[in-house]
């Protein structure tokens, strides 16, 4: 029967797999923003159903990898802390 191994807790390593996990991530959400035109982590001002105005730095709401494109119009946003979906947007015009 094998062992179970063991994290190393004490030995001194580098954060390499972290930094890039993290750069990983940032890779993703750039080809996502490419794929859906959208100036995602930029400064923008979107205007929503309903004659709402939100100014601030669009972010995704939920880290998506990967995204098909059904579930385009269900993908969630967030600007100056406040959620919509892609499909509540009426106008996005980037600021910077």
């Amino acid at each position: 029967m094998a062992q179970q191994g063991q994290f190393d807790f004490d030995s001194l390593g580098t954060e390499t797999g972290h930094t890039n996990w993290l750069a990983g991530r940032q890779m993703a959400v750039a080809e996502l923003a490419r794929k859906v035109g959208l100036p995602l982590g930029h400064v923008v001002e979107v205007w929503l159903r309903g004659n709402v105005r939100l100014r601030g730095r669009l972010r995704l709401r939920d880290e998506v990898l990967f995204m098909d494109e059904s579930a385009m119009n269900h993908l969630q946003l967030v600007v100056d802390n406040v959620p919509f979906a892609v499909a509540e947007m009426e106008s996005c015009v980037r600021l910077d």
